[in-house]
């Protein structure tokens, strides 16, 4: 039963992106220990008794969803990949970036052809702000950053971290259950794996939830931040990005959830956890199992 239960949820959390999944990812992202041939097995007992429908050949979902065609959607995830794949090299020039994470639709696999792509930084120590602000004007100066007017494979950077790491259930989403698991289970790092997947194990949150998950043997890194100068410079950087985030209204609002530390910048003026969460428990009480 817990086995059905886990691919039941993750099934549910993918059809709120309205994306179907394979075998492989079923038995990577579930939150049990199990094996690929008690998936498999489980999956032909849903099927027969019409939890579970075989979605475009390869994939599985739930029955009354309607998925998104793969084979577009990989078309169109590829692509934006690739592109963060060739910028990468140019922002890893910046010596306090140690990994570059592609996050949200792009990662999990649900762009449209408006979507932008979104980014997450990972930094030493005391180097958040400066990086950041290095970026931003890097990227708006080549017309690579995000605009209102102009989004479509464009970058936004609304997250970074320092390698020290964050607390997930705390720092990241203003509702955690299902979405921070996920979200950045799914994560696509192009630069710094190694220090991507570390953080991620560092906390034992998504160790612990991803028994299945085949994480990548790394050995540690401790980076520090280096000259003094630099400390000052990027504390300067933190009081003002904190005035200014603090002055702008939709950062005031219930939809925002907006963390600015020294550790971490998390902006999100219009955070859907809440809803995704809703509509998850909506489609995971109507399977029933």
């Amino acid at each position: 039963m817990r086995l059905r239960a886990a691919i039941l949820d993750f099934l549910s959390y993918m059809a709120v992106m309205q994306l179907p999944v394979t075998e492989e990812q079923l038995l990577e992202y579930i939150r049990v220990r199990t094996s690929h041939l008690a998936v498999k097995d489980e999956l032909q007992k849903l099927v027969a008794k019409g939890h579970v429908v075989r979605i475009q050949k390869e994939y599985w979902g739930l029955p009354g969803i309607k998925y998104h065609n793969m084979k577009r959607q990989n078309t169109i995830v590829d692509r934006l990949l690739v592109k963060a794949q060739r910028w990468s090299y140019l922002m890893r020039l910046i010596p306090a970036v140690k990994a570059i994470v592609v996050v949200n639709s792009v990662s999990i696999g649900n762009p449209n052809k408006n979507s932008d792509i979104d980014l997450l930084v990972v930094t030493t120590p005391r180097r958040i702000f400066l990086s950041k602000g290095i970026l931003m004007y890097g990227l708006k100066l080549l017309k690579q950053l995000e605009t209102q007017k102009d989004k479509a494979a464009r970058f936004s950077l609304g997250m970074f971290l320092t390698t020290v790491g964050v607390k997930w259930e705390r720092d990241i989403m203003k509702t955690n259950e299902p979405d921070l698991l996920w979200r950045y289970a799914l994560a696509k790092p192009v630069y710094g794996a190694d220090v991507w997947h570390g953080l991620l194990r560092k906390s034992g949150y998504y160790q612990e939830k991803l028994p299945n998950y085949p994480w990548p043997h790394h050995p540690l890194r401790i980076f520090r931040g280096g000259w003094r100068v630099f400390d000052w410079l990027d504390d300067i950087g933190y009081r003002r990005h904190l005035k200014h985030t603090s002055r702008q209204p939709k950062n005031h609002t219930e939809r925002a959830f907006v963390r600015i530390r020294p550790d971490i910048i998390n902006l999100h003026a219009l955070d859907r956890t809440t809803e995704i969460a809703e509509r998850y428990k909506k489609i995971r009480s109507e399977q029933g199992a």
